[in-house]
């Protein structure tokens, strides 16, 4: 489950990073662990209060919204004209991989780009981004992921989940709504 969590991780990355524009919308993760000593974690996010925090976050990958991945193996690949040839082309499943207990679909529904991933021994992962979410978060160019970009389209039009893994010993879902509970 560890390339799971690196899922998890760059999504709440991507929804940390949004513009006062959705100063109504919440983000919210449950992590739950079951078993012997499980932690539940809960975590709701005024989307504004995100956009106040931004200026405070420099690395040297992580610089006002923006993720550096030009030192990534991305040589000859525009990920900007990717997007738009995925972008313009009909709904349909684009990638369907089966094999030795897992089967991975990425396919194109209705303006969404969706990830599912399932296990044969019950681990699911489910990723739904609406493609002018992913359009805003390449930009024009492959060298930056521009997350403060993707999450103000975020935020102004999409309310629900984008990410749910279940597995036998965790349930995580992160979604944005107009709650400040996340009930």
């Amino acid at each position: 489950m560890n390339w799971k969590r690196g899922i998890i991780a760059t999504v709440c990355m991507l929804m940390l990073s949004v513009t006062l524009a959705a100063s109504d919308s919440w983000l919210h993760i449950r992590v739950e662990e079951r078993g012997r000593g499980g932690e539940n974690i809960s975590v709701n996010i005024p989307l504004a209060l995100v956009e106040a925090l931004i200026p405070a976050i420099e690395t040297e990958e992580f610089n006002r919204g923006r993720i550096h991945i030009g030192d990534a193996d991305l040589d000859g690949i525009d990920l900007h004209e990717i997007l738009l040839a995925v972008r313009d082309a009909p709904d349909a499943d684009y990638v369907k991989i089966q094999g030795d207990g897992e089967e991975v679909r990425v396919s194109k529904e209705r303006g969404f780009l969706i990830v599912n991933v399932d296990e044969d021994r019950g681990d699911r992962v489910r990723v739904r981004l609406p493609l002018d979410v992913v359009d805003a978060l390449v930009g024009e160019g492959s060298e930056e992921l521009d997350l403060v970009a993707a999450l103000d389209v975020l935020a102004r039009h999409h309310k629900g989940d984008l990410v749910s893994v279940e597995s036998d010993d965790e349930s995580i879902r992160i979604w944005i709504d107009n709650s400040d509970s996340g009930d």
